[in-house]
């Protein structure tokens, strides 16, 4: 059994997780610090952060040579709560001395490498500010003590070592869990299967074990959002340097419902939803079906679709492809670099997959059977690959497995590990017809499972996460939760009482699209820590 260490210490704050969304909560508590309020002490001062990663990482498997953001950097951790704040973009360009050679760049969005060493550096500033991060620790459990304080329970990922820590408030921050198709969910994790989230690392040690060998490769994508575009477009560049047989080509192929790559709507007004009035307009829908009304009508900013400039690359990557094959077809000739076939299949699903195991056909060790069927034929086709990678979204629930499996469970009225969060005004009243009931069109599905920001959101047939069951398992419970992004008690009294609960990146279907992005991460931050302070 591993040891426990408990710590003496009361925290203020302590936040589970360390990516952007905490960071930029730590940098709010900074700012708070270096202007304090002359009438009274600060009340945040002992402020912890609890993350699982070695160090601060974010997205590092899809750190593509020259992949950029999709959001102007202005929409970075502080410029829209605080210009003045020491962890713009802005800063960040000035201390590392490429503030004048990025203005000359003519462009408001940084490369995601940039982005990603931004983020790294503003966590390493805070830190030297006096807030505390304990990487390496993995949190595995929260209790609340009778004195009105959370007992967080977390584990060193290396020795196992198990440490006990208290605080007054928690902000739970999850970040995503990477999702797969269910008819592939459950062959995972294997080494010829492979998300997105570590595509870079993943695909590196796939290419790397393959043997010596002319014969084609045959790899199929999954997803038609950015990242499944981006992977395709790598793969594609990968595989046209591996030998290959002549007159051989190896397979590359993008599987996906859809009839055809959607273009994703980045133009001025649509780009509004984003803003946080737009949250104070999500929140304020008297209904649940109106927030869904309005999450699936600005679906097309974010979810299963892909910016023009990397349509743009892709078709004249397969215009490319059909050039050649037009020259070949004339000459005779094939260019040496020609060693690649894209095939999109649209209108597809995948129903089904196993493992074969190697043979002496084989050429690559074991290989993955997928069973496709046509969305609108219900045709039944079946291919086998040597490796697969899912573009498939992100899971955003696992928040509700640490309160569901807590004695917090009941003060929340938790009484299954599937949570439907509730405005605070909708669960208290009456009921109220759909502002949208008039309108056509069907209703999104849509949870707080959201995806990346480049991936495909939830669908219907992805089964719910494994949380442990409790009674009424079928029927989420509703946890009340304020614009402010506190979870608030089934008691009014417990209010004052009880431990401050508040979630991060993971509130869409209450708070809208922006929510699991990074577009109002500082305006976001400012609201809670301002709560907090009792501003």
């Amino acid at each position: 059994m591993p040891s426990q260490t408990t710590t003496s210490a009361l925290y203020d704050v302590i936040g589970l997780g360390f990516g952007p969304a905490n960071v930029a909560i730590a940098g709010a508590i900074v700012d708070k610090w270096a202007n304090p309020e002359p009438s009274h002490l600060h009340p945040l001062q002992e402020v912890l952060f609890i993350e699982k990663q070695k160090e601060f990482r974010w997205h590092p498997g899809m750190l593509l040579p020259n992949s950029r953001m999709q959001i102007s950097f202005l929409k970075d951790l502080a410029t829209l709560r605080s210009p003045q704040s020491p962890i713009t973009f802005l800063a960040y360009l000035h201390s590392q001395g490429r503030l004048l050679t990025f203005i000359n760049r003519g462009s408001f969005t940084p490369t995601r490498k940039e982005y990603s060493d931004y983020l790294s550096w503003a966590a390493d500033y805070i830190r030297k500010c006096g807030i505390q991060v304990q990487y390496g620790e993995e949190v595995v459990g929260i209790t609340r003590c009778d004195d009105g304080t959370v007992e967080v329970r977390s584990r060193d990922v290396e020795s196992g070592q198990e440490f006990l820590r208290r605080s007054r408030n928690i902000i739970l921050s999850p970040g995503g869990s990477p999702k797969l198709p269910p008819a592939l969910s459950i062959l995972a994790p294997h080494p010829r299967i492979i998300h997105s989230a570590s595509y870079i690392s993943s695909a590196d040690t796939f290419f790397s074990s393959l043997p010596s060998s002319t014969e084609p490769l045959r790899i199929a994508v999954i997803g038609a959002g950015q990242s499944s575009t981006e992977v395709l477009l790598d793969l594609h560049n990968r595989l046209n340097t591996l030998p290959i047989s002549d007159g051989k080509k190896h397979e590359l192929d993008m599987i996906f419902r859809k009839g055809s790559l959607k273009p994703s709507d980045d133009t001025p007004f649509s780009n509004e939803i984003f803003d946080p009035d737009a949250t104070d307009l999500m929140f304020g829908l008297p209904t649940q079906r109106d927030r869904q009304h309005l999450l699936h009508e600005y679906m097309s900013t974010n979810y299963s679709v892909v910016n023009n400039r990397t349509i743009d690359s892709l078709y004249e990557v397969m215009y490319h492809q059909k050039l050649l094959d037009g020259v070949k077809a004339r000459t005779g000739r094939d260019e040496e670099t020609n060693r690649t076939r894209i095939t999109l299949r649209p209108y597809n699903s995948v129903f089904a997959a196993e493992i074969i195991p190697p043979s002496d056909a084989s050429t690559y060790g074991e290989s993955v059977r997928v069973t496709m069927h046509g969305v609108l034929n219900r045709a039944v086709m079946q291919k086998t690959y040597d490796a697969v990678f899912c573009g498939t979204g992100y899971e955003r629930d696992s928040w509700m497995k640490f309160l569901a499996s807590s004695n917090l469970a009941d003060e929340f009225g938790i009484k299954s590990s599937t949570i439907q969060l509730v405005t605070e005004t909708e669960a208290s009243s009456p009921v109220i017809p759909p502002l949208f009931a008039d309108l056509g069109g069907p209703a999104s599905r849509t949870t707080s499972s959201a995806s990346d920001g480049f991936s495909t959101p939830q669908t219907p047939d992805t089964p719910n996460s494994d949380h442990s069951k409790l009674v009424g398992e079928m029927h989420p419970s509703k946890v009340r939760i304020s614009r402010s992004y506190r979870l608030l008690p089934e008691k009014e009294e417990d209010l004052a009482s009880g431990p401050r609960v508040y979630l991060q990146g993971c509130t869409q279907s209450t708070h809208g699209l922006s929510e699991s992005l990074l577009s109002i991460l500082g305006v976001r931050a400012g609201m809670v820590v301002d709560e907090l302070c009792g501003a």
